[in-house]
């Protein structure tokens, strides 16, 4: 039977986001499926945000309804950015919430997603939850939240907020999908989760967007899109091409990298490490077409939950992936999923990155394998979506 789902989510193109490209795959795939969907997102013009107009995509069952933007939005960005309640944007909670019971009540909505990043997409999930208990609700988290290594609160207060509002989502959402099987984990040991709810899913990948390789280059691409930044480093790599000055290899990054990192680079291997300005996203997956192997960098972290979503994007160009990664992290497990051999070096340790471009500078990895692909392909995802957000 044919429902109708509405998704609350800040971000949907044009903004430019991982998140964004993401939930529009998923809206996407259901609608395909003969859903109706109703996304509620932004305005057309937010703050803050990277835009890309040749990210939007039509369906006929696909209905993206905008809050209007709010006198001061900009200033409600500062002010909740201080309070660090889910995030910056905590302010959207308010006029989202309000949008979807309206909507709800018109469309005859059957079910409900929220998805974060933001995480205030939850909260106005939340607040409509309360109004009609009846109303099937999916929360989709792509990080953890008050468990997330990355973040910090300044004062145990706002940590102990955050987390009140963790747990009510947890406790009230009728199921809880996340992009892994450690994050799964993570919320069943550290928040007392109920795991029979909880539902890994992954990033996808579109494979329509990948094109036909145009030149073979004298040296192997090896291709990096995205910035680095954070705890992820791209130091101990620099280091370990100086140190193997490989002759079949040249290593492309398109993305910011620390200004630190950007001279060791220029300073030690200026011939086989090229750094180049961000590039639109479709042009990113050109990148990734051309390139003959692709890395992902991901920050020491043990027993690392983060799937990053170019992994999604480098698995749909079929080349073989390297993840500077630690060996017990989320990465390496699908790394280790879809290829035929285990192209992984800890991201802090020079000499086993040094080993492993020796291996790659005189051999030539194999390529993935494709059931281990399909499992990431959206074309594949639609069963996986359904049953998350219907409980079926």
């Amino acid at each position: 039977m044919k429902k109708s789902i509405l998704f609350i989510t800040y971000d949907f193109p044009p903004i430019l986001s991982p998140e964004s490209i993401q939930v529009q795959r998923r809206a996407c795939a259901l609608a395909r499926g003969g859903h109706r969907v109703h996304v509620l997102t932004c305005c057309e013009d937010p703050d803050f945000e990277f835009l890309d107009q040749q990210l939007c995509k039509d369906h006929e069952n696909l209905t993206i309804h905008r809050v209007n933007k709010l006198p001061g939005e900009k200033w409600l960005h500062y002010l909740c950015g201080g309070l660090e309640i889910t995030d910056r944007k905590f302010w959207w909670k308010f006029p989202a919430a309000k949008m979807a019971i309206n909507l709800i009540k018109e469309f005859k909505i059957d079910a409900l997603y929220t998805h974060s990043t933001p995480l205030v997409n939850h909260l106005a999930g939340l607040a409509v939850k309360e109004t009609d208990r009846n109303l099937q609700w999916t929360a989709h988290f792509s990080d953890p939240w008050t468990l997330n290594p990355y973040l910090s609160y300044r004062t145990g207060l706002q940590r102990k907020i955050n987390r009140m509002y963790e747990r009510a989502v947890i406790s009230r959402a009728d199921t809880i999908t996340v992009t892994s099987e450690k994050t799964k984990e993570l919320f069943v040991k550290g928040l007392n989760a109920d795991q029979g709810k909880i539902k890994v899913l992954p990033h996808v990948f579109d494979p329509t967007l990948y094109t036909r390789r145009k030149s073979t280059p004298q040296k192997k691409i090896i291709a990096h899109t995205g910035n680095i930044y954070g705890l992820r480093s791209a130091a101990p790599l620099i280091e370990a091409v100086h140190k193997v000055q490989p002759k079949n290899l040249e290593f492309h990054f398109y993305g910011r990298m620390k200004e630190e990192e950007r001279q060791l680079a220029e300073r030690k291997c200026p011939e086989l490490v090229k750094i180049f300005d961000p590039v639109p996203y479709l042009e990113s997956i050109e990148v990734l077409s051309e390139a003959d192997i692709l890395l992902v960098i991901d920050a020491p972290l043990k027993d690392s939950p983060f799937f990053p979503s170019k992994l999604a994007d480098y698995i749909g160009a079929g080349k073989p992936v390297v993840a500077l990664s630690p060996l017990s992290s989320t990465t390496t497990q699908i790394v280790r999923d879809v290829q035929k051999e285990l192209l992984v070096a800890d991201s802090a340790d020079v000499p086993s990155i040094s080993a492993l471009l020796r291996r790659l500078d005189s051999t030539e990895p194999a390529p993935l394998r494709e059931e281990g692909k399909a499992h990431y392909n959206m074309n594949n995802s639609y069963k996986n979506i359904h049953e998350s957000l219907f409980n079926e």
